[in-house]
């Protein structure tokens, strides 16, 4: 946490008052690379909110997100690139930029479509998103997931 407080003043009055606002600058989002992922925190409980989450990720040539679930709904929105995400049912390509809205509890993944690097956004409407894998085990965040090195997707790039 501890990003700055704001402080306003209002046009007609003059008077300061303060506001809930917080306005977290460069080095305080936390950036972390794990070997297969890059994240920066926007927000989340490390930043101080309590009911949203984002994170900008880029997802390197070689890199993915293994298959998983939430238990809130996420947004991913493409920022550059393009995707593959896997799901139960089957896998579709998706061009960005684009928005993807993954219902709670549906199981997905995905990983760059044809060599090239990713940019994204991951948005939850909690402060602490949840990961489980296929198995209904809890999976770390991306920002702790440094044990996950092997691509399930590998040789999968349609």
């Amino acid at each position: 946490m501890g990003g700055n407080e704001a402080s306003l003043t209002n046009k007609q009055s003059g008077k300061k008052k303060n506001v809930m606002v917080t306005i977290l600058e460069n080095d305080q989002m936390p950036f972390v690379d794990v070997p297969r992922i890059s994240t920066r925190v926007l927000s989340g409980a490390s930043t101080g909110a309590a009911e949203t989450t984002v994170w900008e990720q880029w997802i390197e040539p070689d890199g993915f997100i293994p298959m998983h679930y939430h238990d809130t709904e996420e947004v991913l929105v493409i920022l550059e690139g393009d995707v593959i995400i896997e799901l139960e049912e089957g896998k579709t390509t998706v061009c960005g930029p684009a928005s993807i809205l993954v219902a709670p509890n549906e199981l997905h993944g995905l990983h760059p479509q044809s060599g090239a690097r990713v940019h994204l956004l991951g948005i939850f409407p909690t402060g602490n998103p949840r990961i489980w894998d296929a198995t209904g085990s809890p999976r770390p965040l991306p920002t702790a997931d440094i044990q996950t090195t092997c691509n399930p997707f590998e040789g999968n790039h349609e």
